[in-house]
């Protein structure tokens, strides 16, 4: 709700991660392209092309989903929410400090089950696929979410911050109607 002020530097961040995640996007269109030329031209799938589309989609949403939260893009319904925010601003800020905080808490879980999970899949060497057919490491995948969901802790704390002052009346209370980057 209220501007997180301080995280200018995060956001430069976040904006790398969701440039990767873009990138990653249009890596796996030019693939999906070049197999569908493949079996069109040569009669022959590229092999993987599917596996990889599966594995990727993963990544890609945890490393654009910082910037998301960053810009206010997150989906969610804020017809009760505007209202209150538009006769109590205060109250709104406390209540967007509560979901800030608990998508911290939810964001920390995952990020501390997902640890052991990617030593794991180093140690034990995992893969995605199919032996002698496609073989693509899970190890990367899992650092890739836990940079992710890093970082959206991060975001959300600095959020959290901006949504605490503006509930103690120490900042203006953001503008609720339209998505705003927050700072």
């Amino acid at each position: 709700m209220a501007d997180a002020g301080s995280g200018r530097g995060f956001g430069a961040l976040t904006a790398l991660l969701a440039a990767v995640g873009t990138g990653w996007i249009l890596f796996l269109m030019a693939l999906i392209c070049a197999d569908v030329l493949s079996r069109w031209l040569l009669d022959a799938p590229i092999l993987g092309v599917a596996e990889m589309v599966q594995f990727s989609i993963v990544g890609i949403v945890f490393l654009q989903l910082p910037q998301t939260l960053r810009v206010g893009g997150l989906t969610r319904a804020d017809v009760l929410f505007a209202r209150i925010a538009s006769g109590a601003p205060r109250v709104a800020c406390a209540l967007q400090l509560a979901y800030d905080l608990i998508g911290a808490a939810l964001f920390a879980i995952i990020l501390v089950t997902t640890w052991p999970l990617a030593q794991q899949a180093f140690a034990n060497r995992e893969f995605y696929g199919s032996t002698g057919v496609v073989q693509i490491p899970t190890g990367p995948l899992k650092v890739i979410i836990i940079v992710g969901c890093a970082a959206m802790v991060v975001q959300f704390c600095l959020l959290a911050w901006g949504d605490l002052r503006g509930a103690l009346g120490r900042a203006p209370p953001a503008a609720p109607a339209a998505p705003v980057v927050r700072d």
